[in-house]
C-alpha cells in the first residue's frame, strides 16, 4: 500500500524531496497537506511573494523558525540537509536544487511551459497542475520527459485527471466511453463576462478573490481548458466547437449524452463534454454535478449493464432506459488536497495518473467584443477573450491561436465580436511556449503530411 510505503520512507529518512512553484490556491492546498504526510516533504516552495510561499508552510504547521529564505540552489541544498523547509522567489534555484519532483501550480501558460521544460532538462519529474499550459504545450513536454526518463504528470485532485481516472476504468474493463467530462455552472451569456461581473455574478462582497482566475471559469475558458486536458490525455475529441454545455440531471445524462440518432445531443461518440447545473433561464438542475466528473459508457454485451442496473442509484451508477447507456461518476473533487498522491504513485511506482498522448484538442481563442488594430490581448479570464474547446486538426488548418499565447498578444487586423484570433490577425509576444508551440505544430503537420504519403503509395 502507498500508505505503508511511504511510512517506511519516513522511518528509513528517505522522504520525497518535493519542490512546488506557485502558492496560490492549488499549491497552498499541496503544500499544507504534504505537511502532514509521512515520506513526503516539501523542500521547497517558490512564489513570486515569498511571504506566501511561507504562510503555506505555516498552514501546514511549520514554524517560522524551520522556513529558510533561499536566493540560491546552494542554499536550498544546505536547507535541505539542516532538515529546514526552504522558499524562494527564484523557480531556476528550485529546479537545480536536490528535489525530486517539481510541481508547477503557477497557472499561468507561459510560467508553466517554461518551468516543465526547464525541470525536465534537469531530470526531474513533473506534476502540471498548470493545464494551461499542458493544453498548449503538454504534448511536447511529454515527449521531452519521456526521453529524459522522467515522468510527466496531470495533478491528481483536479477534473481531468479524476475524469481520466473513470475513462481507464472503464476501458479497461472492456467498455466503450462514449462521453466524459466534467459538471459545472455555465450558460451561453457568461462567455461575454469580464472581471467586473465576477461579483455581481458570483455574489461576492470582499476583495480578498483573484477576479481574472473567477472569470475564467465564468466565461467557460476554464471549463474548456479541464476538458481539452481530458482529450489530449485519452484521445477523446470535441463534438461541437465550444462544447454543448448541457444542463442536465444525473438522471438524464446517459439518455442525452448519446448519438441523436438515439434521441441525444451528440453527433459523435468518445468525446468530451461539461455538463451545466444552470439552466438558461438561471434556475438550477435539482440533482446537478457541479464539481464532479463523469463517463457515458456502453458494452457490447447487454448482461454486463443490465447487471448493473439492477443495484440502482445504490453503486453510483445512472442508467438510460431509452440510450441503453450507463454513467458512472464521482459527485466532487477535492483539488490540491488529494495531489499528493499523484506523487506517491510516480515515485513509489514509476506511474502517472495521466498525461497527454497527443494533441487531440485545443483551447482556441475568441473575441468577447470588437477588437481594433491596436488592441493588447490580456488572455484568460480577461476582458478581450474567452476560450474554446475545438479539435486540434481544425484548429490547425485555420490557424487559430490558442488562448493560452493571447496574453501580451497585438491585435493587427480588427476582430469582430465572437470572431476567432489567428495567428495571421494578432502579433504574439515572444515565448518559450510559443517556440514550443510552433515545433509541436510542425511536428504534427509533418506527421499528418508523411501519412498520406504512404497512404497513397500503397493503394
Amino acid at each position: 500500500m502507498l500508505y505503508d510505503r511511504l511510512n517506511k520512507l519516513e522511518d528509513d529518512d528517505e522522504p520525497i524531496r518535493v519542490g512546488i512553484i506557485g502558492a496560490g490556491t492549488f499549491g497552498t492546498q499541496i503544500i499544507a497537506r504534504i505537511c502532514h504526510m509521512n515520506g513526503m516533504r516539501i523542500a521547497c516552495a517558490a512564489d513570486l511573494v515569498v511571504d506566501r510561499a511561507a504562510a503555506a508552510l505555516q498552514l501546514g504547521g511549520i514554524s517560522k523558525e524551520r522556513i529558510t529564505n533561499c536566493g540560491t540552489s546552494s542554499s536550498i541544498n544546505d536547507a535541505i540537509r539542516r532538515r529546514e523547509f526552504a522558499v524562494t522567489e527564484d523557480p531556476a534555484a528550485l529546479i537545480e536544487s536536490n528535489i525530486d519532483v517539481v510541481v508547477e501550480a503557477t497557472g499561468n501558460a507561459e510560467a508553466g511551459a517554461k518551468h516543465g521544460f526547464n525541470a525536465i532538462a534537469a531530470k526531474k519529474h513533473v506534476v502540471m497542475v498548470t493545464i494551461e499550459a499542458d493544453v498548449v504545450v503538454g504534448a511536447t513536454l511529454k515527449q521531452l520527459a519521456d526521453r529524459a526518463g522522467v515522468i510527466y504528470s496531470l495533478a491528481y485532485g483536479d477534473e481531468p485527471a479524476l475524469a481520466v481516472e473513470l475513462y481507464e476504468w472503464a476501458r479497461t474493463l472492456g467498455f466503450r466511453v462514449i462521453a466524459a467530462g466534467k459538471g459545472t455552472r455555465f450558460i451561453p451569456e457568461f462567455r461575454k463576462a469580464t472581471p467586473d461581473d465576477v461579483p455581481r455574478l458570483y455574489g461576492f462582497t470582499g476583495e480578498d478573490y483573484n477576479a481574472h482566475v473567477f472569470c475564467s471559469f465564468l466565461d467557460g475558458t476554464k471549463h474548456a481548458i479541464e476538458s481539452v486536458t481530458l482529450s489530449n490525455a485519452t484521445g477523446l475529441t470535441v463534438d461541437v466547437r465550444g462544447l454543448h454545455f448541457p444542463a442536465l440531471d444525473l438522471r438524464e445524462m446517459p439518455e442525452q449524452l448519446c448519438l441523436k440518432s438515439k434521441g441525444g445531443i451528440l453527433n459523435g461518440e468518445g468525446v468530451v463534454e461539461a455538463v451545466s447545473s444552470l439552466r438558461p433561464d438561471k434556475t438550477s438542475v435539482e440533482r446537478n454535478l457541479r464539481g464532479g466528473v463523469f463517463a457515458v459508457i456502453d458494452a457490447p454485451d447487454r448482461q454486463a449493464i443490465e447487471s448493473m442496473a439492477s443495484y440502482g442509484e445504490i453503486i453510483g451508477m445512472m442508467i438510460g432506459e431509452t440510450s441503453g447507456q450507463a454513467m458512472i461518476y464521482r459527485p466532487q473533487h477535492f483539488v490540491g488536497h488529494e495531489m499528493p498522491i499523484d506523487i506517491a504513485r510516480m515515485m513509489l511506482s514509476g506511474e502517472s495518473i495521466g498525461a497527454p498522448i497527443g494533441q487531440v484538442s485545443e483551447v482556441v481563442a475568441a473575441a468577447k467584443k470588437r477588437l481594433t488594430p491596436g488592441t493588447i490581448l490580456d488572455g484568460e479570464g480577461g476582458f478581450t477573450v474567452c476560450g474554446l474547446a475545438e479539435r486540434a486538426a481544425i484548429a490547425q488548418h485555420q490557424k487559430l491561436v490558442p488562448i493560452g499565447l493571447t496574453q501580451g498578444a497585438e491585435v493587427l487586423e480588427e476582430i469582430s465580436e465572437d470572431g476567432l484570433v489567428t495567428y495571421e490577425n494578432v502579433r504574439l509576444k515572444p515565448s518559450l511556449a510559443m517556440d514550443l508551440k510552433h515545433q509541436q505544430d510542425s511536428e504534427i503537420a509533418s506527421a499528418i503530411t508523411l501519412g498520406r504519403s504512404r497512404t497513397e503509395n500503397t493503394s
